[in-house]
């Protein structure tokens, strides 16, 4: 890919006339030294203006599989009473109250939205001299 965007869609439009002029994507796809796989999507697309070239948006629409507020709620009430004993019984305290997912899901969504205070210990300044 080239460092610029409009480079790029340029040189899409190019391929896609040539490839469209001949009749023949493994041609233009030889010529312009890209995949013809990739040339006949381009062409697929192409209408004629380099706006048909441009990338699309790769971001999702949707997580389904997110965790629910409810399974959140869950896990955030458990780690408050179980914590200290442990992620694993936070786990089973969680799963008998109806958590449904992994013992690794539930630890990231602990790391991602429990803040734990870390505790700073103070060492106490020396007093030694030497003599």
């Amino acid at each position: 890919m080239h460092s610029i965007i409009t480079e790029e869609l340029r040189f899409r439009k190019r391929v896609c006339e040539y490839a469209i002029k001949y009749g023949n994507n493994a041609e233009a796809a030889r010529r312009y030294h890209t995949s013809r796989q990739q040339v006949q999507r381009w062409v697929k697309r192409f209408d004629g203006t380099i706006d048909s070239l441009r990338l699309y948006s790769r971001k999702p629409h949707s997580h389904p599989n997110q965790h629910t507020e409810e399974e959140l709620a869950l896990i955030k009430r458990m780690h408050s009473k179980f914590k200290h004993e442990g992620l694993s019984q936070v786990y089973v305290e969680a799963k008998k109250r109806g958590y449904k997912r992994s013992y690794g899901s539930m630890c990231r969504q602990i790391r991602c939205h429990i803040k734990e205070k870390k505790v700073v210990k103070s060492v106490p300044k020396s007093k030694w001299k030497p003599v």
